[in-house]
Formats: C-alpha cells, sequence, structure tokens
C-alpha cells in the first residue's frame, strides 16, 4: 500500500523484470532475481486494466498462457463456464478480470503480481472477485502481491502488509 507515485507499480514491474533497477536486490525464495531470465521466474503480473488480446477468443487469451491448457476446467475455476468462444469486446470488467486471472494461473506461476486489479469495479464485484481470487491462490498455492489502495482489500488478502510512502 501506499500513496499514487511511492513506486508500489515500478516496483513489481522490477520483480517481474519490465524494469531494471540500478541499486539493491530482490529475492524470491531465496534467489536473487536479477541472475534468473525473466522468463524462468514463475511470475505472473496482472494489471488493473487487463491486458487482453482482442483479436483473440476467450479460449486463446487462455491458451497463451499454456498452449496445452485445460480452457474448460481453466473456466470452471475463474467462474467462467460455456465462454469458450465468446469474444474479448463482449465481456464485462469483472470478467475481463477473471480472464486475466484465469490466463495468468494457467501458466503455473509461483508467484502472482496483482497492480490494483479490483479498483475499478464495482463495490459487490470487488468483494466477490477479491475473495475468488484469494481461494484460487490459496488451492494453487501461488504466492502473491497486491498493490492496493484499499485498507480492507490489504487487511483481506494478506498476512504481511508494507507501506511504502507514507
Amino acid at each position: 500500500m501506499g500513496p499514487s507515485g511511492s513506486g508500489k507499480t515500478t516496483l513489481l514491474r522490477c520483480i517481474c523484470g519490465l524494469d531494471s533497477f540500478d541499486s539493491g536486490s530482490i529475492n524470491l525464495d531465496g534467489v536473487n532475481i536479477q541472475e534468473t531470465p525473466t522468463e524462468k521466474r514463475g511470475i505472473g503480473l496482472i494489471f488493473q486494466k487487463p491486458v487482453l488480446y482482442h483479436h483473440l477468443d476467450v479460449s486463446g487469451n487462455i491458451k497463451l498462457g499454456n498452449k496445452n491448457a485445460n480452457v474448460k476446467e481453466i473456466l470452471e475455476l475463474i467462474q467462467l463456464p460455456g465462454y469458450e468462444n465468446r469474444r474479448v469486446d463482449e465481456l464485462s470488467g469483472g470478467e475481463a478480470q477473471r480472464l486475466a486471472l484465469g490466463r495468468s494461473i494457467v501458466a503455473e506461476p509461483r508467484f502472482l503480481l496483482l497492480d490494483e486489479p479490483f479498483s475499478s469495479l464495482d463495490e459487490t464485484l470487488r468483494k466477490k472477485l477479491l475473495q475468488d481470487t484469494i481461494e484460487l491462490l490459496e488451492q494453487r498455492k501461488i504466492g502473491s502481491i497486491l498493490v492496493t489502495h484499499n485498507h480492507e482489500e490489504a487487511q483481506l488478502f494478506s498476512e504481511n502488509s508494507i507501506l511504502l510512502g507514507y
């Protein structure tokens, strides 16, 4: 947690390899991530606005995470059964966020970085998707870091919290 401009998103981008950093180190499971190629870090990232490919249907977006994915199983898991052939631009905001989560999960990451993925959703949907995400990560034993401005989200989601820039 932290105010805008405190470095939350930058930290996530450094962890997953989208940005580099000049000093210090980041260790995951005791291994310095700078010594591990980005594609071998086992890290997924979900942004506030889901990055989806509109020229692909839901099934195609899932298979980007893992070409051998059991799409039906993943769609059941993220509560979008029967959406295999649906176009991405037909999805609601919550459905698009679920699809982004499914694509990240199917890649079997060790860690999932979530950059305010619930902030643009209405209160009811935000709480539901937050709880579903927590359960999914626990079932799959995936570590996570959530960036949020919402104290309630932080308390529900985490065992430990870090405040940046306060």
